[in-house]
């Protein structure tokens, strides 16, 4: 059954917001594909195997950025070694920082729209590839420990919105200002051994350690401008900075900067493993996961996202862009 099938999360924001939105997509991809809603990881497992069976053109995901992760982790595990068909993220929770920086600006329904209108005219989109994240056993774009696991925690038990996100930032930077206990306890150091591509290991007191295969993160913080340059290397940084350098460095970081600020290490990597003196929680993608000690980071699987609008892309991730289609010999008008 060559077509589109749909892995859409029931559970994700806009979903639940809109509870439409399923009959919706149904309603557009008609009889070119399959629409699934799922409700726990054992839906996703048996949608995989039958768009498996069905050998579909494309497996369109729409949720949010921690359905994204889980999902793929879901086609990973069905799929084994074969090859997975190209990946498109229908933007439908709060942050959406994985179609973000992949290219991918609208919401579900256009994104869907634009897809589905190019595909059943046999017009070429274009997709690009991207490694995915190896943390320990699991398979994400994003890992952050120490601040970016603080300020999410807070952040969750506040509520989910960006409206939520973007107080709780500034409550944080006015505690800083001033110099406040919630600010000193965003920042407090972890100490860890840490090893770089197989190097000895070294001692280091970092307050937050971020590796990413993504350019953004959550509300437009475009941290890792190199995550898409190479294949099997992502961006990692990681953060000894005190109240004030953190407060300087945070417009340049919202806007990508690659320059290099003092207290902070940033570097591409293959490899990173990391040892905690005491467990600490991290996060995947916004997910949050309990405390370990060690972590063991590497380049996952390269796979390969349709982005179906024209959005311009920095030059390197435009290198590793291709085309794929058409998919069969009518044209529909």
């Amino acid at each position: 059954m060559p077509g589109i099938g749909v892995i859409s999360n029931a559970n994700a924001r806009l979903n639940k917001m809109s509870p439409l939105l399923k009959d919706s997509l149904n309603f557009i991809v008609g009889r070119r594909g399959e629409v699934v809603s799922t409700y726990t990881l054992d839906d996703v497992g048996q949608a995989v195997r039958d768009f498996k069976r069905y050998d579909v053109d494309m497996i369109a995901i729409s949720g949010g950025d921690g359905t994204i992760h889980r999902t793929i982790e879901g086609l990973l595990r069905e799929y084994g070694g074969d090859t997975l068909p190209p990946l498109l993220l229908l933007p439908s929770g709060t942050q959406n920082m994985i179609p973000r920086s992949f290219g991918i600006r609208n919401n579900s329904i256009a994104t869907m729209l634009l897809a589905l209108t190019r595909y059943k005219h046999n017009i070429p989109m274009r997709i690009i590839r991207r490694n995915l994240l190896r943390v320990n056993e699991h398979s994400c774009f994003f890992f952050g420990i120490g601040t970016p696991t603080r300020y999410l925690r807070a952040h969750y038990a506040r509520g989910t919105s960006h409206w939520h996100a973007a107080t709780l930032l500034g409550i944080y930077i006015w505690e800083g200002l001033h110099n406040g206990v919630k600010a000193q306890r965003l920042l407090e150091p972890m100490k860890m051994h840490v090893s770089y591509d197989g190097a000895p290991d070294i001692e280091l007191n970092p307050n937050s350690v971020f590796c990413s295969f993504t350019e953004e993160i959550a509300l437009h913080f475009k941290l890792f401008p190199r995550a898409g340059w190479q294949r099997d290397r992502f961006e990692m940084l990681n953060t000894q900075s005190n109240i004030p350098a953190t407060i300087f460095a945070m417009p340049f970081l919202w806007w990508g900067t690659c320059k290099q600020f003092p207290q902070m290490d940033r570097r591409m990597l293959s490899t990173m493993r990391i040892v905690l003196e005491t467990p600490e929680p991290f996060t995947l993608d916004g997910d949050l996961y309990n405390p370990v000690t060690e972590f063991n980071i590497s380049a996952g699987p390269e796979l390969r996202f349709v982005v179906p609008g024209v959005t311009r892309l920095d030059p390197a991730v435009e290198a590793r862009a291709e085309k794929i289609g058409p998919w069969g010999s009518n044209f529909f008008v």
